[in-house]
């Protein structure tokens, strides 16, 4: 459900916080036989601290209360630091702390310095831009994840390696590690995307925290500094961490190792592509010599029914668990998950409907979770039909015309801004990839004929070598506009980009509808048939009439439900070639699992279909589906159920 949903007061008694990112208790102040523990975990300042805090445990109630205490002690706001790791949690934290009916009660203007690591990072980077190579004005974080592919592949290919060198040298870059030398080839590729950035005044969201890091470690003063603005720094999600966030939190707690002091919980690290790892919470006492590591062995959130059928799955598939922790319950009443076999897709669409109606009904908040999108388009129709409302943070345009609207957006983005380099690079990948200057190769199938990849390699190769003409004085287009090269997809480029934006700005002086006419002959993807099809989808994803009424169901993705939660949760496509996913880690997927069953505070039910469409399994079998290992453990049987 969605955060504003979540009510006060439900279940145990609650302090005023509120639940909004279902991990903020009643005050632990209240828990008979918890109270000495919490007090020496909060109060303690003389070694640096790990807590480890499962889900629902009273994190944010912590943290907010150990900013309290500090200041309390004297110690000036200007030498407290907090770093979450979403704006959400930021911005919830000093919610909590500001509250006048909470137990905080602090005024805004003597808040301490709350941020998350990454905007803290950026920070730093643009107070000392010219150390890296950036310039303060126009500087902007580029977060779109398809320009960093095609700019790490143009980097491999202008160093003159290979795209799958472009693909390993952005892992290396996510996973963070700032410390240990990557390989030569790696290197080299990721000061060559580095330089086309700055060629763009760009860093992406990795950068923030990297070149923050290059920063301080290369200017003493500044980084004495923020030591001593972060003389106590408080972490929050300390599992979702990696090498380079790591490296910065180092630094600035080199001052005062003891006002150290981190929250986190192993067992739901899951952002593993991003370079996170449970291995900062298992190593913590090693990195941090004479550390203490107590847990918060409190469950709030969820009952002990549904806490012990995940605690029981995660202890077989991720054998490092610091957990499970002999917990005090202070939840209200729970039920057994109910785990049920359902005859299809669409079977299981109409069993969630049924379910979301009941609880609905009965004024409980639901949340619906997923492996991943494309289960939601299903879902949500079946939900309409049902009446039920619902939100979906997702497209649900098919995924072909979702796709095909994709194509014509990057063109009408770039010719609204021409001399942006990165919208320009889209639109040059759009228009070999789809367009009107295509060259086939893109996908690299296993068929594919060598002459074929050899004229696509070639073509990209043409594209990579763009960016040395590239400079402050001369952007990607009008690089592309001045070219006088023997590539027929160069030429065939800058003849479809200049006759497209000369219609775009002549389009009062042309006939009517020949910019449309051109772009749809530019993105390639767009006769009349798919146009008239497009547009009526678009329209009918934006006019539908959904449903209203009290509560509201909201559909996501597992991976994104992290830090929710809701009376009733219903998690769908836990078939064994769809959760675990073959192409992850096990351990991983099982930490993820985990982090969605335990998003439920009373009811937890575990839908897995007997066939499912090839679109959306990884597997070869439709038919017959095994469901998840990760159910396995759990030593039930299924219920079948058919609506």
């Amino acid at each position: 459900m969605r955060r504003e949903d979540v009510k006060m007061g439900e279940g145990p008694k609650c302090n005023g916080i509120g639940l909004v990112l279902g991990d903020s208790p009643s005050s632990p102040k209240n828990c008979e036989g918890f109270m000495t523990d919490y007090e020496a975990i909060v109060s303690g300042t003389d070694a640096p601290t790990l807590v480890l805090a499962g889900p629902g445990a009273g994190k944010t109630y912590l943290l907010a209360d150990r900013v309290q205490r500090l200041l309390n002690q004297g110690v000036r706001k200007e030498q407290i630091t907090l770093l979450t790791f979403g704006k959400d949690a930021s911005t919830h934290t000093r919610d909590v702390l500001v509250d006048q009916c909470g137990d905080f009660r602090i005024a805004r203007e003597d808040l301490p310095r709350i941020s998350t690591i990454n905007a803290f990072g950026y920070g730093i980077v643009r107070e000392k831009p010219r150390a890296v190579g950036l310039r303060k004005t126009g500087l902007q974080v580029q977060g779109n994840g398809q320009i960093r592919e095609l700019l790490f592949r143009d980097a491999a290919l202008a160093c003159g390696y290979r795209k799958e060198d472009g693909t390993a040298a952005l892992k290396w870059k996510q996973e963070g590690d700032v410390v240990s030398a990557p390989p030569e080839t790696l290197h080299l590729i990721c000061e060559k995307y580095l330089e086309f950035m700055r060629k763009c005044n760009c860093i992406d969201f990795d950068d923030q925290v990297i070149l923050a890091c290059q920063i301080l470690e290369a200017d003493a003063d500044m980084l004495a500094a923020y030591q001593e603005q972060s003389t106590h720094l408080l972490i929050d999600e300390y599992q979702d961490i990696n090498a380079a966030q790591f490296r910065l939190i180092e630094l600035l707690s080199g001052g005062s190792r003891s006002g150290l002091f981190v929250v986190g919980d192993d067992a739901q690290s899951i952002y593993e592509f991003r370079g996170a790892s449970p291995k900062f919470i298992l190593r913590f006492a090693e990195d941090f010599p004479g550390a203490r590591t107590p847990p918060l062995a409190c469950s709030r959130r969820c009952p002990k029914e549904i806490m012990g059928d995940a605690a029981k799955m995660l202890q077989r598939y991720y054998s490092e668990w610091t957990g499970p922790f002999d917990l005090e319950y202070r939840t209200g009443p729970g039920e057994v998950p109910e785990v049920l076999q359902v005859p299809s897709d669409k079977g299981e669409a109409k069993m969630v409907a049924t379910i979301a109606q009941q609880a609905i009904s009965e004024g409980k908040s639901v949340m619906v979770l997923a492996p991943k999108e494309s289960f939601f388009p299903s879902i949500s129709k079946a939900l309409t039909d049902f009446d039920v409302p619902h939100d979906c943070p997702s497209s649900l345009l098919p995924m072909r015309e979702g796709n095909r609207l994709g194509v014509m957006t990057d063109l009408a983005r770039w010719v609204a801004s021409p001399n942006d380099s990165l919208l320009s690079r889209v639109a040059l990948e759009v228009l070999i990839n789809d367009g009107a200057a295509r060259v086939a190769g893109g996908k690299r199938t296993a068929n594919l004929k060598p002459e074929t990849l050899e004229a696509r390699v070639a073509a990209e190769t043409d594209i990579a070598a763009l960016w040395e003409q590239v400079n402050r004085d001369h952007d990607l287009y009008s690089v592309i506009a001045s070219v006088d090269s023997d590539s027929e997809p160069l030429r065939s480029i800058k003849n479809i980009l200049l006759d497209l934006l000369e219609s775009y700005e002549d389009e009062g002086k042309t006939e009517r509808g020949e910019f449309a006419k051109r772009i749809s002959i530019a993105g390639g993807v767009w006769d009349a048939a798919k146009m008239q099809h497009d547009l009526c989808a678009i329209a009918d994803c934006l006019w539908s009439s959904s449903p209203t009424g009290f509560g509201t169901v909201q559909l996501m993705t597992m991976r994104k439900a992290k830090g929710l939660e809701a009376k009733v949760v219903i998690l769908v496509g836990l078939e064994d070639d769809i959760i675990p996913m073959p192409s992850r880690d096990e351990a991983e997927e099982a930490r993820l699992f985990y982090v969605s069953m335990t998003r439920a505070k009373e009811r937890l039910y575990l839908l897995h279909a007997y066939k499912r469409p090839g679109n959306i399994s990884f597997g070869s079998e439709l038919m017959d589906k095994q469901r998840s290992r990760f159910i396995d453990v759990l030593g039930r049987k299924s219920e079948y159920k058919k609506i």
